[in-house]
């Protein structure tokens, strides 16, 4: 089965193969899906990483420790550990939620199973097994988090721009219908000249991707 090279692939094995082949079913495709198992890698990451944060930044504040959280296990960091474990092949989904390439339609499903798969490696195995497991794949995020910032590109550029008496970025969006995979273009506007663009599988995502866009071209970040 193709679960068994994804679980070699992650360096997990288990004794139920049932439950990753569970996290790996969207309810498009089967009744054994994975909401339930999304719902536990969910609670399982949000612990893991509250934890890392807590020993990691001892002197910040509870706000800020918040925050840092919500940026490592928004859906844009749970697809980026997706593409990383290349999760988008392993996926069933019914024909309505596949594209015309043969993929996913949509990212935030692909983002779900990373937090389903986390929640039946738990399952399976205990924290020792998903423990580690999180801390190898968010490794990259949580160095990126230590260098960088760990706000949101909208509220950087925000930042950005009245720090430089721009005035806000407005952003425009187009749907491009839902049969096309980004669905969503967004162009971000500074002094409504046309700065940056961005696509994503939801409006906040394209806005986030444009406002990313802008921010690389003013050399703000890399």
């Amino acid at each position: 089965m193709k679960s068994h090279k994804l679980a070699h692939q992650l360096g997990v094995s288990f004794c139920d193969g049932s439950l990753l082949q569970r996290a790996l079913t969207h309810c498009s495709y089967g009744m054994e899906h994975m909401e339930r198992l999304e719902f536990l890698g969910d609670a399982v990451l949000g612990l893991v990483v509250a934890e890392y944060l807590h020993e990691r930044f001892p002197n910040e504040a509870e706000g800020q420790l918040s925050r840092l959280r919500a940026s490592l296990v928004r859906k844009e960091s749970l697809y980026a550990i997706a593409q990383i474990w290349q999760l988008e092949g392993y996926l069933r989904v019914g024909e309505g939620e596949r594209s015309k390439q043969g993929g996913v339609k949509s990212n935030s499903i692909v983002a779900n199973a990373v937090e389903a798969v986390l929640g039946a490696v738990f399952k399976d195995a205990g924290w020792d097994a998903v423990r580690p497991l999180i801390l190898k794949a968010w490794q990259p995020l949580f160095e990126s988090l230590i260098k960088g910032d760990a706000r949101d590109a909208k509220s950087q550029l925000q930042e950005y721009t009245q720090g430089k008496n721009w005035g806000l970025p407005t952003y425009e969006v187009i749907d491009l219908g839902v049969n096309v995979s980004p669905r969503f273009q967004a162009s971000c506007y500074v002094q409504g000249v046309l700065q940056g663009k961005g696509m994503g599988e939801r409006k906040k995502f394209a806005e986030l991707a444009a406002a990313h866009d802008v921010l690389k071209k003013n050399k703000v970040i890399d």
